[in-house]
């Protein structure tokens, strides 16, 4: 086999240009160990939204054109995915880079000899547990700094029971609650019970507490929940509320202070349904409840199925609108709390009566209601 000369001589330069720029690339990476100056913001993004800032990575400033002044961009703590500079010598052969013990991915494309950038995950540890280093290896040495991670706000993803009377045990679900320091009613501090665990505190309800958003405190901040603990306007806790009680359902049994299945407090109101149309039907004499000036959105009520209840339904019914009726179904054996909005129950100006009736269920058969009243 022949080797063709003409190739040979065309190759031949390119493979010599690589080779001394292969060179001149290793004579440009820093044999030294590797230093950390500082670790800055990569931009002014970092700390307020949907603002965008030009700026240098070897500038200890960002430049913030909206407001036509500069901030110091250097930290000493980091928050989960948000990306940041390190800045320092030496850095080009970097092959580790770590946070408390836990190796951070770093594209090394992002990398010369005297910065990274990378991105905090998620996944970080944070806490006063941890060694709050940053460490980076390179080639030739490696280099610690003090870096902490910041703890983020907690999250509440629920709450149980959706309304509770004073003194009662509230859970509130979620995570990031490592280190809570304070619960509370809108502006009114509850009593944590116990030992409260990062997905789960248990707090007490705080005397004159009708209807509020509950806030988590932590070290990472304050967290308000979506929605809403108890209720504006109270129909029925273990009791039914002034201006309530003036006619009690058709077609049915009602025993208004049950003890069987009572969903907090001490009692429940049974319903035995004695026919197809029977139902729990409450109406309202006092003071007109005014449903915009009183700021009402919803009903919120909870219903427990009595046996061989499961698969089947009631609907609700608000001053009477059968034609805006709501079916929800019924679960045996426990409670399922339920939040309907007015406008789907025929969007009332006020309200008047409230009626939860069979909706297709065996008779006869029984329900508990428990905790019903606006929001």
């Amino acid at each position: 086999m022949k080797l063709n000369i003409k190739i040979i001589y065309l190759i031949l330069p390119v493979l010599i240009a690589c080779w001394i720029s292969s060179c001149k690339k290793d004579e440009n990476v820093s044999k030294g160990a590797p230093t950390i100056e500082r670790v800055r913001l990569l931009s002014k993004t970092d700390t307020i939204r949907d603002v965008i800032h030009p700026i240098t990575l070897d500038s200890n400033s960002i430049y913030d054109q909206t407001r036509l002044n500069s901030f110091d961009s250097t930290v000493v703590s980091g928050r989960l995915n948000t990306q940041y500079a390190i800045l320092g010598s030496n850095l080009l052969t970097t092959k580790l880079v770590s946070f408390n013990g836990v190796s951070v991915y770093f594209n090394p494309g992002l990398i010369t000899d005297n910065s990274i950038i990378l991105t905090l995950p998620a996944t970080l540890p944070f806490g006063p547990t941890q060694s709050n280093k940053l460490i980076i290896e390179t080639q030739y040495g490696s280099i610690d700094f003090n870096f902490s991670i910041q703890q983020p706000p907690p999250i509440i993803a629920s709450f149980t029971p959706l309304a509770a009377g004073a003194g009662d045990v509230v859970t509130i679900t979620g995570s990031v609650f490592n280190s809570v320091t304070a619960v509370r009613f809108d502006t009114t501090p509850a009593e944590i019970i116990g030992t409260p665990t990062n997905q789960q505190i248990q707090v007490r309800v705080p005397a004159g507490v009708v209807q509020s958003y509950i806030y988590v405190t932590t070290p990472g901040g304050t967290t308000r929940s979506a929605g809403s603990f108890g209720f504006k306007s109270l129909v029925y806790d273990d009791a039914f509320t002034a201006g309530w009680g003036s006619y009690f359902g058709y077609n049915s049994t009602r025993d208004l202070a049950n003890t069987e299945h009572p969903k907090r407090g001490n009692v429940a109101i049974k319903t035995t349904f004695s026919d197809a149309y029977g139902a729990f039907q409450v109406g309202y004499n006092g003071a007109t409840l005014d449903v915009k000036k009183a700021g009402l959105t919803s009903i919120k009520f909870s219903v427990y199925g009595g046996a061989s209840t499961t698969g089947k339904s009631v609907q609700v019914v608000i001053n009477g609108s059968y034609g805006s009726a709501v079916v929800v179904p019924l679960t045996s054996g426990s409670y399922t709390d339920y939040t309907i909005p007015l406008k789907s129950l025929g969007d009332p100006a006020t309200i008047s009566e409230i009626v939860i009736q069979s909706a297709g269920g065996n008779v006869p058969s029984t329900i508990y209601i428990d905790d019903i009243g606006f929001i």
